[in-house]
Parts: C-alpha cells; structure tokens; sequence
C-alpha cells in the first residue's frame, strides 16, 4: 500500500469513526461494528497497544507490563518507543505521558 493511499484509508477510517461519535450512536452498536469490521485478533491488537502506552504513561515498568499482560517485552517496547516518538501526541490521548 503506498503511503497516500494509506494516508487516505486512515483518513476514511478516522472520518467514520467520527461521524458515529457524533451521531450519538450507543457504546453496544459501536461495540457490534468493531465486531463485524474486525477480527477479535485486531480488536485485541489494538486495545493492547492501548494498554501498554496507557501503562507506560503511568511509569509501570516495562517487564511488569510484559507478566501483566502476557505479552513479550519486544512488543511492550514497541510501546514505549511510539510513546518516545510522538510524545506530544500521545499526551493529548494519555494525560499522564
């Protein structure tokens, strides 16, 4: 995938995800279209990413965050190497970062 057309599908992906926050739609019916846009493998991947830099952004340590979430301490560092790469942005998500 080049990168514009990656840029455009984040773009879309974003854009909808947007319109259905302000279409007040209920936690349930988004919870139903991750479900059936996604695979339970990238929900987990992604809330996973999530909780590691929300970790991460608390001060736990890394090989903690490893046993606590059962994931290998390569994949927690990738964590902390996009928390030290987009600071800035990850501060707006993850106040505490």
């Amino acid at each position: 995938m080049t990168q514009s057309k990656f840029q455009k599908s984040t773009k879309e992906i974003l854009d909808f995800i947007l319109e259905i926050k302000d279409k007040g739609i209920s936690m349930e019916d988004a919870e139903q279209f991750l479900k059936v846009f996604l695979t339970p493998a990238e929900i987990d991947a992604i809330s996973q990413r999530l909780q590691i830099v929300d970790m991460i952004s608390k001060g736990i340590a890394q090989r903690e965050i490893s046993e606590k979430l059962g994931v290998g301490i390569a994949t927690v560092t990738r964590g902390s190497r996009m928390l030290q790469e987009n600071n800035e942005l990850l501060k707006k998500v993850f106040p505490r970062s």
